[in-house]
């Protein structure tokens, strides 16, 4: 141990009459002393990280649209302990926001998922919401003695205990140690900068190199320490992998919970953009009419029982190829640090009931197609050892009977571009015959995965597909029964975009109405949007605000508490089995307790006012195409008019 390291101290952010407290219990942070205040736009990767709870403060870096780090003892629980998951006590993290009490700059959301480094004192923490403040790049580049680094953190300085604003300055670079770096003169860092960046500042590039984890103080208020700054950093050159694998990715493991295939023996045929389709490929068995690509259970899968399974019969020997689909997106953007990977397993003759011939199974590779028509097997990349991605490249360059590793850095070609379909694909000039095998653990890493589906209906903002229009009699969608105008001047049940008329703010709406006729069956489904390749994962959820009026809040048209008697419905297709299903009829609990079906709704919103209605859609829409969102009225009891307002649907990733 250096003797910089002796004296370095943790660090922690508190208000002056807490100082003895939360010194006791040891709690690190940090804060930028000497250095110069920075204004908006500056470092706007650099985040602010409170608990709710306590006085701790940090700082925290943005390093992908929906992540931070810091270092690890931000993020602990009451009782000095990080944990993975959850976070253990409320946390807020402010980012792009240089002076904390300009409110109407920068962006504020909670922790959602806390990811411990499990040897050194940092964490990754998912963010709840993404930002389009634009993220630090983390090195891959260690730092060297006597170089000059950049510090920053929102921490106590000379003389402010709590400044609220964000500082920084440069540092002298002294020893670099397996997962540490120290810096010494310059600048120092105290209570409140812990977390915050050491940055390699470049002439048009800025990297992130470390963390603020302890210093001696120096030049801290209240603090003893006198003489020449010092501090030690965590190192972060060396974890771009561990980092580029936990920030919010895609992919799946095909097991059970997990985001499940959106089709089965899909192929690309006949839909351009780079999709491939079928030439001279035929079923393996004569009881297998198709290539195939469809979801299977089998002892030799990677991890778990299930994977992929695929399979097909070349008849030619200067032209075959089948392209299937896995996966449909649309919603997903790489970044620069994208990586695709997967393992897939080609089976031999004798291992595949004779089915498969020579090395033809290992001519297959996942193809990744964008919404620009770009596609992966015809950019050039090259997987880690060195072998073209193009599935024709592949043959000959795994090994039979055996799991093979297929890692491909797509983030430098395509960062930027949206995702749309994800397919597996064989492609061979020469030989004839079966080919087989397994695909699993498919992972891009390093992804920003947008709303499936958001619209608060204002101008530029999605618009109903349908007004005023009935959703079918045929199940799934619902139909209607003794539902008429809610008017003598109107004649049927609505439902269009309408103005807020109340005024409670929310501008454009949904309006819905509608007169219940009977006392025993009444119902009223009607479809409002309809939407293309709107496939739900396992975190699906769908999310949209309700306003019931009253009688009196309604120029009389609504009675008692019929208005409150619905919820948006979903249309889910199974494209896997070509069958259709709703939300109505699940058991999917809402966030009030309640079934999403709209008469469990009864009794769980209040008129006049906003009610915030989540569902999590779960296994219930893993894997299935939305196709439609519809609204419906649903009472078997009472009569008379119904009416309110819609707001803000919005179905997340």
């Amino acid at each position: 141990m250096t003797g910089i390291q002796r004296v370095h101290r943790r660090l922690a952010f508190v208000t002056a009459v807490t100082v003895g407290m939360i010194a006791a219990a040891a709690v690190p942070a940090s804060a930028i002393t000497g250095g110069e205040t920075l204004t908006a736009g500056q470092y706007s990767f650099t985040a602010q990280l409170r608990t709710t709870g306590t006085d701790r403060g940090c700082t925290a870096v943005l390093v992908h649209p929906q992540a931070v780090l810091t270092d690890a003892a931000c993020v602990a629980g009451a009782d000095g302990v990080v944990s993975a998951g959850a976070p253990k006590l409320p946390t807020t993290i402010t980012v792009g926001r240089a002076d904390l009490t300009a409110t109407t700059t920068g962006f504020v959301t909670q922790a959602a998922r806390i990811i411990p480094h499990p040897t050194r004192p940092l964490a990754l923490v998912e963010l709840a919401a993404r930002t389009s403040i634009a993220p630090v790049t983390v090195s891959r580049t260690a730092p060297v003695a006597g170089e000059r680094l950049v510090l920053a953190g929102y921490g106590r300085t000379a003389d402010q205990w709590v400044p609220d604003v964000l500082k920084s300055g440069a540092a002298t670079v002294g020893t670099v140690a397996a997962g540490t770096v120290t810096t010494t003169g310059g600048v120092g860092v105290c209570k409140g900068d812990a977390g915050g960046p050491v940055l390699r500042q470049g002439t048009s590039t800025v990297e992130l190199v470390g963390l603020h984890h302890a210093s001696n103080q120096a030049g801290c208020l209240a603090e003893a320490a006198t003489g020449t700054p010092e501090a030690t950093g965590t190192r972060v050159d060396d974890l771009y992998t561990w980092v580029n694998g936990n920030v919010p990715s895609l992919g799946s493991t095909f097991e059970a919970g997990d985001h499940q295939p959106h089709y089965r023996n899909s192929t690309g045929a006949g839909l351009g953009g780079g999709h491939g389709g079928v030439a001279n490929v035929t079923g393996i068995t004569t009881t297998a009419a198709v290539p195939e690509l469809f979801l299977g259970t089998d002892s030799r899968s990677h991890g778990g029982t299930q994977m992929l399974l695929y399979s097909g019969k070349d008849t030619s020997t200067t032209s075959s190829y089948a392209f299937l689909r896995a996966f449909t997106y649309g919603n997903v953007m790489l970044r620069a640090g994208s990586v695709l990977s997967y393992w897939v397993y080609p089976q031999s003759k004798a291992n595949s009931f004779d089915l498969a011939e020579g090395d033809n199974s290992m001519c297959v590779a996942m193809d990744l197609i964008f919404t620009d028509g770009s596609t992966l097997r015809d950019s050039g990349l090259t997987d880690q050892d060195g072998h073209g991605i193009h599935p024709a490249n592949q043959c000959g360059t795994m090994t039979l009977d055996t799991w093979n590793e297929v890692r491909v850095e797509v983030g430098g070609r395509f960062a930027g571009k949206v995702l749309r379909t994800v397919m597996v694909g064989y492609q061979q000039a020469a030989n004839t015959g079966g080919f087989r095998g397994f695909i699993d653990d498919y992972k891009i890493t390093d992804v920003v995965a947008t709303d499936k589906f958001s619209t608060g209906l204002g101008t530029g903002e999605t618009q109903p597909t349908w007004t005023n229009t009935l959703a079918g009699g045929v199940s799934p969608r619902g139909g209607a029964a003794n539902i008429g105008g809610v008017a003598s001047t109107v004649t049927v049940p609505e439902l269009f975009v309408g103005t807020d008329h109340l005024g409670t703010g929310a501008g454009n709406i949904l309006l819905y109405s509608g007169k219940d006729n009977s006392a025993t069956s009444s119902y009223a489904y009607l479809k409002s949007f309809g939407l293309a390749q709107t496939f739900g994962g396992p975190t699906t959820k769908l999310h949209y605000r309700v306003y019931p009026q009253s009688k009196t809040n309604s120029y009389n048209l609504a009675d008692g508490n019929n208005s409150k008697c619905v919820a948006i419905d979903l249309i889910f297709h199974d494209r896997t089995t070509d069958t259709l299903s709703n939300l109505r009829s699940s058991t999917a609990p809402a966030s009030n307790g309640k079934r999403p079906h709209p008469a469990e709704q009864c009794t769980a919103l209040t008129l006049d006012k906003w009610n915030d209605v989540t569902v999590d859609l779960g296994s219930l829409a893993n894997g299935k195409e939305i196709v439609e969102i519809d609204f419906g009225y649903d009472q078997p009891a009472n009569t008379g008019g119904y009416r309110g307002f819609v707001d803000d649907i919005r179905i997340s990733f």
